[in-house]
């Protein structure tokens, strides 16, 4: 397999402060890997590094089999790597037409630049902007401005930092849909720092979670999904709860005590300590068959759903889920799907 950029124990600290810690990540040709995390994470410090913006103080970057930086030799800076970057501040030239700023970025001999740069605006939503300068644009209009030059450099790979994160969620959407489409056809790898869950399941084909400085998660965006590695991840994937759950183990599993009975999850019990437990918002359906006696407290309607909140024997506080149509109010019986419930460590984070 083409790897179009490989990572090995890179770390950075900077302030005195570890702000990476032993990074390995491979990304094949022609896929787009998100790196996620919360502010603070080392995503952004990380896509510097790859940019070479900055230097790792240990380990390896290589993009498309060539050496960029061992952190002791070799450093090749940000100009010689081959790189379509788009970063927060756009960095459009400001004395040029938008359509000027992205056909000067087409590779030398390109016939017809205008009408191919036109096209790259197009796709983006932007060619009535063509002939306006950059101080005439709105921040969400620069940064689609800033992705259509990137493109038409034909980068080895493409770096964006939040490309999106300025846009209302209609052009978002769009966009997405256009940048998932443009990289494809034009078979360029692409690293996309979001905090966006939804760019995920937009555009990656591999998300990368950094917590702390370490990446806690990484791999196909369903299987981040289906087996989240911690509350961040599983929040992140549009996980409910984080609740304290009175644990058990049998046979070596995790059993969670309801009504009186044991639930049976999957995965390891707890090491020690607490436990906070997580689902999905289809795990908890009323069932007159159900399993469990639970009480409906509340239902409100959220986009064409309600999400409903159960009260169950044994938990401190109420389950909740998300249902096509709003149950009365009062008692019920209920089914939980274990496959699809998360548990986790009680850490404090909640």
């Amino acid at each position: 397999m083409t790897l179009s950029l490989r990572i090995e124990k890179a770390c950075r600290t900077l302030g005195g402060r570890a702000v990476l810690r032993g990074i390995d990540l491979a990304l094949a040709e022609g896929q787009c890997l998100v790196l996620a995390g919360e502010s603070g994470s080392g995503k952004t410090t990380l896509l510097r590094l790859i940019a070479g913006l900055d230097r790792a103080d240990a380990g390896r970057i290589e993009i498309k089999g060539a050496m960029m930086d061992d952190a002791a030799r070799i450093f090749v800076p940000a100009e010689r790597r081959g790189l379509g970057m788009v970063f927060q501040d756009f960095a459009l030239w400001p004395h040029m037409s938008c359509l000027e700023n992205v056909a000067l970025a087409l590779p030398a001999g390109t016939a017809k630049r205008n009408d191919a740069a036109r096209t790259l605006l197009e796709r983006l939503g932007v060619a009535a902007l063509a002939p306006r300068r950059p101080a005439q644009l709105s921040g969400g209009q620069q940064q689609r401005v800033g992705i259509a030059r990137a493109l038409a450099a034909r980068p080895r790979l493409l770096l964006l930092d939040e490309p999106l994160s300025s846009l209302d969620l209609a052009t978002r959407a769009h966009l997405r849909e256009a940048l998932r489409e443009t990289v494809q056809e034009l078979g360029i790898s692409t690293v996309l720092v979001s905090h966006d869950p939804e760019d995920c399941w937009a555009l990656a084909d591999q998300v990368a979670v950094l917590e702390e400085g370490v990446i806690r998660q990484s791999g196909a965006p369903e299987t981040l999904w289906a087996a989240p590695a911690s509350p961040y991840i599983a929040r992140f994937t549009g996980a409910l709860g984080g609740i304290p759950a009175p644990i058990s183990v049998q046979g070596g599993r995790a059993a969670l005590a309801l009504d009186g009975q044991a639930l049976l999850l999957p995965g390891s019990p707890p090491a020690s300590g607490g436990a906070k437990l997580f689902w999905r918002d289809d795990a908890i359906r009323p069932a007159p068959d159900g399993q469990f006696a639970a009480e409906a407290l509340s239902a409100s309607f959220q986009a064409g759903r309600f999400l409903v909140r159960w009260r169950v024997p044994g938990l401190a506080q109420p389950l909740s889920a998300l249902l096509t149509t709003k149950p009365p109010p009062g008692p019920h019986r209920i089914a939980i799907d274990p496959g699809k419930m998360f548990l986790f460590s009680d850490s404090g984070d909640a």
